[in-house]
């Protein structure tokens, strides 16, 4: 008798201990996420155009709104299918240019923000790569740091990866995010790495970096005819917030500032278009909030939109960035991390009142 109740306490004191463990687990893997230490919170924006060179205007939206940290994109790397040859197959592609050197415009007013570099790598890229993981990543390393040197790029913290790696492809992305870091090391370079994350990447185990963006945007499928906001919507993001309170890794979170509009022929996906004037109702017939019919061809840039074609206006609204950001932000808790606007575009901004950016920018209790 005295064996059964001293085995059944210690069945209690089992489950209590292991409900212990397990809930001191849990709050260990969301307060103490993987980050480095050289990387801070700050309100920020992703830079995403084919030329750098901000105006006066561009900079006190910098100042105005307190942002400290700049995403640059720096170049794709893409695949050129004209060749065999891995040294010309994978190659940079779409390289920023600089009208001015970031230094000189940066330290009259914002002296104290920071630059991470981006590079946007293809699927194709990072596939051909497989097995030479170690070569893309020496050439990246070196391309974005003769690229900052020469154009005077202040105040680096880090490279970001770009890629939307697949479960195919894991394996590879992994093993150039490793290939980077011991280039880091190889040319004592202080910079941590980051790379972005999307959506469906959150149920996988994270890559080896030292902190993550997550994409709040392009949520749904651009391509689809049917698909009502390929940009932004609640309905595609929360089925994946179950996996955002147990990754393991430090995420900072990107929503869109942006729109576009797309363009479908017989249900087909054809181009993204912007700045067609599609209240024109001799030319265009409006099918539902977000679809319009074209009446007859028009022109458009150098092709044209045919009778029949279909255009999607979709639109980053403010009501489904604070729907989706209040959710994140209550699952994320006190977790520390910074909201970054993606991308950096004045045009984009306009359609927002200052209180809105501030209220994306800011965290929200």
């Amino acid at each position: 008798m005295f064996f059964f109740s001293h085995l059944c306490g210690m069945k209690k004191l089992t489950v209590i201990l292991t409900a212990l463990l397990t809930t001191f687990s849990l709050i260990c893997c969301h307060t103490n996420k993987s980050t480095d230490d050289r990387h801070t919170e700050a309100n920020s924006v992703y830079f995403w155009k084919t030329t750098f060179e901000p105006d006066s205007a561009d900079l006190d939206f910098l100042k105005k709104f307190s942002i400290k940290k700049i995403f640059l994109r720096m170049f794709d790397v893409s695949v050129d299918n004209m060749t065999n040859d891995y040294d010309y197959r994978v190659i940079p592609n779409a390289t920023l240019s600089f009208g001015s050197h970031p230094r000189y415009l940066m330290e009259e007013k914002l002296a104290t923000t920071v630059f991470v570099p981006v590079v946007y790598i293809t699927l194709e890229a990072i596939r051909e790569s497989r097995g030479k993981e170690g070569i893309l990543a020496s050439r990246i390393v070196e391309r974005v740091k003769n690229m900052v040197s020469y154009n005077e790029i202040p105040n680096v913290e880090g490279l970001q990866l770009d890629c939307d790696w697949t479960p195919s492809t894991r394996k590879s992305f992994f093993a150039l995010c490793d290939s980077v870091k011991a280039q880091f090391g190889r040319y004592n370079l202080p910079w941590n790495l980051s790379s972005t994350i999307r959506l469906h990447q959150l149920s996988s185990s994270p890559p080896p970096v030292d902190y993550g963006v997550l994409m709040v945007y392009n949520t749904g499928k651009f391509n689809d005819p049917d698909e009502p906001n390929s940009i932004i919507s609640e309905k595609n993001v929360a089925p994946y917030l179950r996996h955002l309170a147990s990754y393991p890794l430090h995420l900072d979170i990107a929503y869109p500032t942006y729109s576009w509009q797309l363009l479908f022929r017989d249900r087909t996906f054809v181009g993204l278009m912007n700045g067609v004037d599609l209240s024109d109702e001799e030319c265009f017939t409006k099918k539902d909030n977000s679809v319009y019919i074209a009446k007859k061809t028009v022109p458009y840039n150098n092709t044209l939109i045919y009778k029949g074609d279909m255009i999607r206006q979709e639109n980053s609204s403010i009501d489904d960035i604070r729907s989706i950001q209040d959710k994140i932000e209550q699952i994320l808790g006190s977790e520390p991390h910074s909201n970054i606007l993606y991308h950096f575009d004045l045009n984009n901004f306009s359609t927002y009142t200052n209180g809105q950016i501030y209220s994306i920018l800011n965290r929200r209790d």
